[in-house]
């Protein structure tokens, strides 16, 4: 694990400050609420990283391995915009707010949807990395575009970020690389810089 503390050493750490501190477990992983901080998971999401393992389980619940395949055919889509919190938001001409802001354009003339969604975080100063794998439930319409949202605003259609993250727990800056594949085709890569410092505040 990337982590100072393993899962089982927290919860030992736990156990031995009494009972009552593990009885809060909100989404019913094993792994108590006041711990997922400490091992920079979600308290309202089993398994963190998306990989289909349990963050009890998993031994590194904040790492998925890729779920890219390579070749494909050509991907009949581009990204038109990567944003992240304090990057310009082109329309606006204001900071973007969300984790994270992805417009898929569609170069068909047939709607798209059943994206898998893999994004990888780093940390400029610590080296520390976060791997994430999302499937949002998007359309991208013939010859249009949509949009995929990663915060904590809690807003229909948006998919939710994990508030433990090294995104928001460090203040350094990050690098954030984003995948997109459909089946078949080949993925679509793109990576951006997040500044050092700020909070998030979802739109």
């Amino acid at each position: 694990m990337n982590k100072t503390l393993s899962t089982l050493t927290v919860l030992l750490m736990l156990a031995a400050g009494g009972a009552q501190a593990a009885q809060t477990d909100t989404d019913k992983d094993g792994v108590p609420d006041m711990a997922e901080p400490l091992l920079h998971t979600d308290p309202q999401n089993p398994d963190t990283d998306g990989d289909g393992q349990n963050d009890l389980a998993d031994k590194d619940p904040v790492v998925a391995q890729s779920p890219i395949q390579p070749g494909g055919t050509g991907a009949p889509f581009h990204i038109g915009e990567l944003l992240v919190e304090n990057n310009v938001d082109p329309a606006t001409h204001t900071d973007a707010p969300d984790h994270l802001e992805i417009q898929l354009v569609n170069d068909s003339n047939k709607p798209l949807r059943g994206f898998t969604l893999f994004y990888t975080i780093t940390d400029a100063d610590s080296g520390a990395k976060e791997a994430y794998i999302l499937h949002p439930d998007v359309t991208v319409p013939a010859n249009g575009s949509a949009r995929i949202h990663v915060d904590d605003s809690g807003k229909p259609g948006h998919l939710r970020a994990n508030p433990n993250s090294i995104y928001t727990t460090a203040q350094s800056a990050k690098q954030v690389e984003v995948s997109l594949q459909l089946p078949g085709s080949a993925a679509v890569t793109q990576g951006v810089k997040k500044d050092a410092g700020g909070a998030e505040q979802a739109d």
